[in-house]
């Protein structure tokens, strides 16, 4: 196995089946939430811990690429259902929009639209900021 530096540019992510445009950044969480499973039977006396939930979130930071994303990631946000969400790796210095590099490292998932920002002044693009916190398994 060769390991190889995975550089931003190669990473993306998606949000309801779409690359983000003009992303400026990605960040991942994945985290599980352990529970304690000690019982009056355990040997030792150490404490045994289960995994009972996993969750992640996925934040993008990006330039608006147009008005009609900025409407669809409102309508995404009103509307409380989850969207498919996900992440890949992409062959280092080539076009974005192609197949990931590794299938193996890409996942997906579904997941709610919890946090959006839109900031924007007189002198620079629209920035947007989204969260979102994921709604069952990341696969």
């Amino acid at each position: 196995m060769s390991l190889t530096k995975l550089k931003g540019e190669n990473f993306r992510a998606f949000v309801n089946n779409a690359a983000v445009a003009e992303e400026q950044s990605v960040n991942v969480t994945i985290s599980g939430n352990m529970e304690d499973a000690t019982s009056k039977d355990t040997v030792g006396g150490y404490s045994q811990e289960d995994m009972v939930s996993r969750q992640y979130q996925i934040q993008v930071e990006s330039n608006a690429a147009d008005l009609t994303t900025l409407r669809a990631l409102i309508t995404m946000f009103n509307s409380d259902t989850p969207v498919p969400v996900g992440f890949d790796a992409t062959t280092p210095g080539t076009n974005q929009n192609r197949t990931p590099a590794n299938a193996d490292f890409a996942r997906s998932g579904t997941a709610y639209l919890n946090d959006l920002t839109i900031q924007a002044d007189d002198r620079a693009n629209v920035q947007v900021s989204c969260q979102y916190t994921g709604d069952g398994a990341l696969a």
